[in-house]
């Protein structure tokens, strides 16, 4: 059982953003990193079935060169193997021709099942794997809340809106968006921190694993970002004087006059 995991690595979201001088991307000389949260479902959910069942597991990305304390950090939970698609590009926005690379890269490796999180918690277009199984010809089960292999094929549970659950067998080779809560991603212990550090990171091209050939991705991005833009300000704050009592009676005569207190 070859099991591929594509991860990806978005800035800290508990850091507070800055819009660069040109307005079309965040500040990134400032930031921290850190893996995709559905991507570490996605991870122990392959290491899991590894554990159960036997075989290997490789972990894929797309990005620079920072991407390889990630693919460590994968390996000391339990991946064998790490390869980084070398690709640093700042309009890479485009979740698309992305999703195209790493497919180009999953199509170069023995693979019986492919993960991925079910989304990236910085853009939330909840695609890739979506598309790296339209490219590859697999078929794929999306927001899946269980898997269960049996042979060549296995059983997923997916999730549907208002909760509802629907059962898929699906054929192997498959491509599945592992939704959060399946599992609970381990830690890493730190002897295979400490081993993982010494692991080498196998690096490629997009060109290498044939991306670059393919009029799709030839043909350049499908999305652009034009501006980004802070929230606006949506009203202004109201500051009390005065004593805790004072502050405490103004904010419920407040309260009455908006209509939230009726007491």
């Amino acid at each position: 059982m070859n099991i591929i995991v594509c991860v990806k690595q978005i800035p800290n979201p508990d850091l507070q953003f800055q819009i660069n001088a040109e307005g079309t991307d965040i500040r990134r000389d400032a930031l921290n990193y850190r893996t995709n949260g559905a991507d570490e479902y996605a991870l122990e959910e392959a290491v899991r079935l590894k554990e159960k069942h036997g075989g290997r597991v490789t972990v894929v990305t797309a990005g620079p060169k920072r991407t390889e304390q990630m693919l460590r950090e994968a390996i000391a939970k339990g991946a064998d193997e790490a390869v980084r698609i070398a690709y640093d590009d700042p309009a890479a926005y485009d979740a698309m021709r992305v999703a195209r690379v790493l497919a180009a890269a999953v199509k170069s490796i023995p693979h019986d099942l492919v993960l991925t999180g079910v989304q990236s918690d910085d853009y939330i277009h909840s695609l890739t794997g979506i598309v790296i199984a339209r490219t590859l010809g697999h078929p794929h089960a999306s927001v899946v809340t269980k898997v269960a292999l049996d042979g060549t094929t296995l059983t997923a549970n997916r999730e549907l809106e208002g909760g509802d659950q629907e059962v898929v067998t699906v054929p192997m080779p498959a491509v599945l968006t592992i939704q959060f809560g399946i599992n609970t991603p381990r830690y890493a212990p730190l002897p295979a921190i400490m081993k993982a550090a010494r692991q080498p990171i196998k690096e490629l091209t997009p060109a290498a694993v044939g991306a670059s050939s393919w009029d799709a991705f030839a043909a350049g991005y499908t999305f652009r970002v034009r501006r980004l833009t802070p929230p606006g300000s949506k009203g202004r704050a109201e500051m009390f004087a005065g004593g805790v009592a004072e502050q405490a009676k103004k904010l419920a005569q407040l309260l009455r006059e908006k209509g939230f207190y009726r007491g």
